[in-house]
């Protein structure tokens, strides 16, 4: 409590883009769309110089420890976990503005009581229309097609219409249940492979991941859209590559270590897949010396797919207020993060 408040302590990073930095502006805009709480919340804002936490100055520890003091909740991506009920005694949860958390694993410095929320959902109204260009671009194959450009060739890939082919879908959480909705819209068959769900709205059919193979086998193309945990680490490879058919593209919207990249040049290199685009990477930024720059039929977008420049953060802020009116109503968390599962 602050001032006899709830307080909310944003922790933005001087480093981020402007997407994921909160303002004060946008915080008064959300006292403002809940009248009803005006009077009960007190919003304060830090920032640190990055976010690493081991390039934190002593400033930036100062103001974060000085604010934290007083804090009910903890909005952010990244600050020190160690001894964190020490430092705010009265933190009762976290919410992570991205939807992964694996930044913060292993999850033993989270004390009992203490839970934590993620992102999950925020990006969807972008990540939809991302989601249905990444399809449409590779059913027309503009991979080839901005190769051939970038070589100066006259390459007439000719192609047909998307609807009534096939994608597979690994993962079907937040993210690939919106890539199958808007799958289902453009006229394909979608299959989800998830390791326990057995249905989904959006999915013709649902299948496990020992089905894979299968799975893979007819596709024409393959959207990975799974968390990154130590499970899924590395779970499209060179032997999963091999069991999709030539014609086949990949989209990769969820974490990049999900892929072997090296085995997806290969693959690219020797024109055993169609055609790839990738939002996500194994290091980030990108290193210049990478052979994916150079690798044919991949289109390269810099994990800008998800985030909406304008609606990101307000719609980050209205998450952490629907939890807090749930916390009141003694309702469960939206986005409740699992620590045992890691996301």
């Amino acid at each position: 409590m602050k001032n006899g408040k709830t307080h909310i302590h944003i922790q933005n990073s001087r480093s981020s883009v402007d997407v994921f930095v909160a303002t004060r502006h946008q915080a008064d805009d959300l006292l403002n769309r809940n009248p009803d709480l005006k009077e009960k919340l007190e919003i304060t804002i830090g920032s640190s110089a990055v976010d690493p936490v081991d390039q934190w100055t002593k400033e930036d520890f100062d103001e974060y420890y000085g604010h934290m003091a007083t804090a009910d909740v903890l909005v952010g991506y990244s600050f020190p976990g160690k001894d964190i009920k020490k430092y705010a005694p009265n933190l009762r949860w976290i919410h992570f503005i991205s939807s992964g958390v694996e930044h913060m694993a292993p999850f033993d410095w989270v004390p009992g009581g203490l839970q934590l929320v993620n992102n999950r959902g925020v990006h969807l109204p972008k990540s939809g229309e991302s989601f249905a260009m990444f399809l449409y671009m590779l059913n027309s194959a503009m991979p080839r097609l901005y190769t051939a450009q970038r070589n100066r060739k006259w390459d007439r890939a000719f192609t047909s219409v998307i609807r009534g082919k096939k994608l597979v879908i690994l993962g079907v959480g937040h993210q690939g249940g919106e890539m199958a909705r808007m799958a289902k819209e453009m006229g394909l068959h979608v299959t989800g492979i998830h390791p326990t769900r057995k249905e989904h709205p959006y999915c013709d059919r649902m299948i496990a991941n020992s089905q894979m193979k299968e799975a893979f086998a007819d596709a024409d193309f393959l959207a990975v859209a799974a968390p990154l945990t130590e499970n899924t680490r590395g779970i499209i490879g060179m032997e999963q590559m091999g069991w999709l058919p030539e014609r086949a593209g990949i989209i990769n919207i969820s974490r990049g270590p999900l892929i072997d990249e090296e085995a997806l040049v290969k693959n690219l290199k020797e024109g055993k897949l169609s055609g790839a685009i990738l939002d996500v990477f194994n290091e980030e930024p990108l290193p210049a010396d990478s052979p994916l720059w150079d690798t044919p039929n991949l289109v390269i977008t810099p994990h800008v797919s998800s985030d909406d420049v304008d609606n990101y953060m307000p719609l980050t802020l209205d998450l952490t207020i629907r939890n807090l009116r749930r916390e009141m109503a003694g309702e469960p968390f939206e986005n409740l993060v699992d620590t045992k599962k890691g996301f």
